[in-house]
């Protein structure tokens, strides 16, 4: 019923969202969102934060559903409105670009008929999205035909550009999406620009200064469609005396991170001062912290992909991949094939792996040719590409 209500909204909405046609757009107006509009972050924050410092003629406004979020970046210098307020709608009704890293609810997505519409997305993908995803509502009969046709503000698949890193991702891309190759640009995605940022982390520094002369690894694990197992630490075998002595004994600090939309990690309740757990307010941009990390373990996440950049090795840890692939996503390849590190299902599998992974130079040279064909760039400049090629959309 609710649904019904929905709809029949939106066909009196109709109206409104042709006559916008008829307002002209500010080529110099640019809005920003992300995360459905409760997030400061990702690709959509490097290249408004890029925007910002390199292009006065440009205006960018990041969009929010947050009052939080709304006076940070205010209180930055930079300039954020509300997505429903008066200010918010007026820019998303005159800006000629907007921007999103998930989907159109990252800003307005009643307001911007007439604008450019980019997806700068949020990783490339690692298993199948969007139109691919059998497990998505959006390939119903009624998302695919009625919605795309009907009602344009409600569908995802009508992007006027899609970034890619790669060569390799963009078909992917434009079949997730619906759009032709044409739409995709391999630019590099913004926010691995920060791999190239000499600084360290300073989460990091303190770490390094802490334990003397230790590696500093990042678990990095995707997010499950259900309540399921979903990281290393809610294995049968994990034993947080057991793992602790591990790191010890190889000077390791070992952080983990859930994904944003877990936004939990099933720990058992158990830290160690070599075993630390970030919650999701603790971190910007993690890609900011991971940049400076020795290894990465991680499982399905497209995270990986940035992590290549480093050149430095990588675990996977892939306990629960049939479930995962029956269950939850598909891959739109074979796990084995992307892969340029050890796969281990248990916690005697990842400390064997630890111990033996520093010096083994097949691994090298595997993630040198997966960097290669996952990376089309390698430079600090997928911002800017970003956006001369957006401004070429005009």
């Amino acid at each position: 019923m609710t649904r019904i209500i929905k709809y029949l909204l939106y066909l009196l909405f109709l109206p409104v969202w042709w006559l916008q046609r008829l307002i002209p757009r500010n080529k110099n107006i640019w809005v920003f969102g992300a995360w459905n509009g409760y997030r400061y972050s990702d690709n959509s924050r490097s290249l408004f934060l890029y925007v910002q410092k390199n292009h006065p003629d440009i205006k960018p406004i990041w969009i929010t559903r947050d009052k939080e979020i709304q006076y940070l970046i205010n209180s930055e210098g930079s300039i954020s409105h509300l997505a429903n307020s008066l200010k918010g709608i007026y820019f998303s009704l005159i800006a000629k670009k907007v921007f999103v890293s998930c989907g159109k609810r990252d800003v307005n997505s009643f307001f911007i008929n007439g604008a450019h519409w980019i997806q700068l997305w949020h990783g490339s993908p690692f298993k199948k999205i969007g139109l691919d995803d059998k497990y998505s509502s959006y390939n119903t009969f009624f998302q695919r035909v009625i919605v795309k046709n009907l009602f344009p503000f409600a569908t995802e698949f009508n992007y006027h550009g899609i970034v890619s890193n790669a060569p390799f991702f963009t078909p992917i891309l434009a079949s997730a999406f619906g759009v032709s190759e044409e739409r995709i640009l391999e630019t590099g995605s913004p926010r691995n620009d920060v791999f190239y940022c000499q600084e360290e982390h300073i989460f990091n520094q303190e770490l390094r200064k802490r334990f003397q002369g230790c590696k500093i690894l990042y678990y990095l694990p995707t997010f499950r469609g259900h309540e399921v197992t979903n990281s290393l630490f809610g294995l049968s075998d994990y034993d947080v005396k057991e793992a602790s002595s591990f790191l010890e004994r190889q000077n390791l600090v070992l952080i983990s991170k859930a994904h944003y939309v877990d936004n939990k990690l099933d720990s058992k309740g158990e830290e160690h001062e070599r075993i630390i757990h970030l919650a999701d307010n603790e971190v910007t941009d993690i890609n900011e912290m991971l940049k400076d990390a020795d290894l990465l373990i991680t499982d399905y996440s497209s995270i990986y992909f940035d992590y290549l950049l480093t050149e430095r090795p990588v675990i996977f840890a892939a306990f629960d991949l049939t479930e995962y692939i029956t269950g939850n996503r598909q891959l739109p390849f074979r796990y084995e094939d992307v892969n340029a590190g050890p796969i281990v299902t248990n916690w005697n599998e990842l400390f064997s792996a630890l111990s033996k992974i520093w010096s083994n130079d097949k691994y090298h040279q595997l993630i040198k040719e997966k960097n290669k064909r996952f990376n089309k760039y390698h430079d600090a400049e997928n911002s800017k590409r970003v956006y001369e090629a957006i401004v070429r959309l005009s």
